[in-house]
């Protein structure tokens, strides 16, 4: 009898956690579709990573993100560098 309660347990915790992550998929597809990024994604020694730039003129700015935060950090600062120069902030490997 105990047997039976385990093995339905886990069963039902295997079609939550299935259920769960088949959810998650779907929903992070919408969601990439939905809210695209703002920038572009770069290639750099087979990494992908997100930059925004702004502005124009020279010199470049480039505006790196601390762990754990992103580029969305540096937004104010972006947008006043912007009106001087360019300035690009981009998203470490994985993060953003």
């Amino acid at each position: 009898m105990t047997g039976r309660i385990v093995a339905g347990a886990l069963g039902l915790l295997m079609i939550l956690a299935v259920s769960g992550l088949a959810y998650q998929l779907v929903a992070s597809r919408k969601d990439r579709q939905a809210y695209p990024p703002p920038g572009r994604m770069v290639d750099v020694g087979g990494y992908r990573l997100h930059m925004h730039c702004l502005g124009t003129g020279q010199p470049t700015v480039i505006l790196e993100a601390g762990l754990p935060m992103s580029s969305l950090h540096w937004s104010p600062v972006k947008q006043k560098l912007a009106a001087i120069t360019t300035v690009c902030a981009y998203d470490r490997a994985g993060l953003g």
